[in-house]
């Protein structure tokens, strides 16, 4: 009886840590969302608006630091951003 509850337990501690660090790499595509100021003017990716120097909606992909003119847009660009980086 002991060894089935150690078992059970154990499998339990397995599942929840296999959840939590799924929930992790789904919830952050980009390499991290940041908090930092943008350090110049920019364009929104998403949407094409200008973005002033100083904004705190940013993002950190593949190295560039992207502003973004609202919270959705700055979602809809960690959801797929290679769907609006210019190559």
């Amino acid at each position: 009886m002991k060894k089935a509850i150690i078992f059970v337990l154990a499998i339990l501690c397995l599942s929840f840590a296999l959840f939590a660090n799924d929930r992790s790499a789904r919830d952050f595509k980009c390499t991290a969302l940041t908090t930092d100021t943008l350090k110049k003017d920019s364009t929104d990716p998403v949407c094409g608006m200008k973005v002033k120097a100083g904004s705190t909606k940013t993002i950190l992909y593949q190295k560039t630091v992207y502003g973004f003119c609202s919270e959705s847009c700055k979602k809809r660009f960690n959801q797929e951003p290679k769907k609006y980086i210019k190559n």
